[in-house]
Formats: C-alpha cells, sequence, structure tokens
C-alpha cells in the first residue's frame, strides 16, 4: 500500500503543479490501485467461497486497520495527531 500512498501522492502534486496529468500516467495509477491489497483482498471475501469468507473479511480488516495505522503516524514516527 505504500507504492499506492506514494503515486497518489505524486498523481495530486502533479495535478497541482500542470494542472494537466497524461493519460498514461493516470491509467497507471488506477491500475497499481486495483492491484493493490485492499482491492485483492475485497474481492476474496466477494468471491471467495463462503466458508473463507469471515476469514479473508477478518485478513481485510486488519489491511484497512494497518493502512490507517501508518497514515496517523508521519515520516519522523511521530503521531500526527
Amino acid at each position: 500500500m505504500d507504492d499506492v500512498h506514494r503515486a497518489a501522492a505524486a498523481l495530486l502534486h502533479r495535478a497541482a503543479d500542470d494542472g494537466g496529468i497524461p493519460l498514461e500516467v493516470v491509467r497507471g495509477f488506477a491500475e497499481l490501485v486495483l492491484r493493490s491489497e485492499l482491492v485483492a483482498g475485497s474481492r476474496q471475501v466477494l468471491d471467495g467461497p463462503p466458508e473463507l469468507a469471515e476469514r479473508h473479511a477478518v485478513e481485510l480488516a486488519s489491511v484497512v486497520l494497518a493502512v490507517g495505522a501508518r497514515v496517523d503516524v508521519d515520516e519522523d514516527g511521530r503521531s500526527s495527531k
């Protein structure tokens, strides 16, 4: 997810600086997001066998909370709140 976060930041900076983003950059970003852990985990919950849905949902929830925890900590390791 770190790569998705970096790509999102770069895309927003580019949009703010240039006011335009080439289509190949936009599509590359969208493809990266689609390959992310959140999308893959969601697909496992939705498309996987029912007997594994709970396990996959717990794994997905763990990823979501881990992503949120990383966002709450700045680059120096201090809480951003």
